[in-house]
């Protein structure tokens, strides 16, 4: 009797033990080039995470260039937000979410509940070389800024 009741805990033990929860690295996960495409509005963008907490970003909103802008992000749980290099704060922070390990899905949190899908994609060198450089305490109030 004894036997069967320690071999029905055990069996217990391994059903119960064996469901372990996925914990996600979404850290891991940001860190890279992306790209986007609103559906709502003609705009071109692309934003390099690099792990050192820095990030690169080059819009193109109409006609006419990419433009560059610089500063720091980071990654509080699922908060993404950060700042242009002049200081001044993104328009709002971001719910970070995936699909699959190539789309990223940036939910505004400023009560726009705008939504961007960002894939994974190398930022193009012709995207890069003819960016006009922008001083980021001068970004303009669109959109796509982040």
């Amino acid at each position: 009797m004894k036997k069967s009741i320690f071999i029905l805990i055990a069996l217990l033990l391994m059903a119960t033990g064996c469901k372990k929860e996925k914990t996600v690295d979404y850290a891991k996960q940001v860190i890279g080039e992306w790209h986007c495409v609103p559906e709502t509005f003609d705009a071109d963008v692309y934003l390099a995470l690099d792990p050192d907490g820095t990030f690169a970003l080059y819009q193109q909103i109409g006609e006419g260039r990419h433009r560059h802008y610089s500063g720091e992000w980071e990654l509080d749980g699922i908060t993404l937000s950060g700042s242009y290099s002049g200081g001044e704060a993104w328009g709002s922070s971001y719910q970070v979410s995936f699909s699959g390990g190539n789309t990223m899905i940036l939910k505004a949190l400023n009560g726009s509940e705008e939504v961007m899908t960002y894939s994974r994609n190398t930022i193009p060198s012709e995207v890069m070389e003819g960016s006009v450089e922008m001083k980021s305490d001068a970004a303009i109030d669109c959109r796509p800024v982040l």
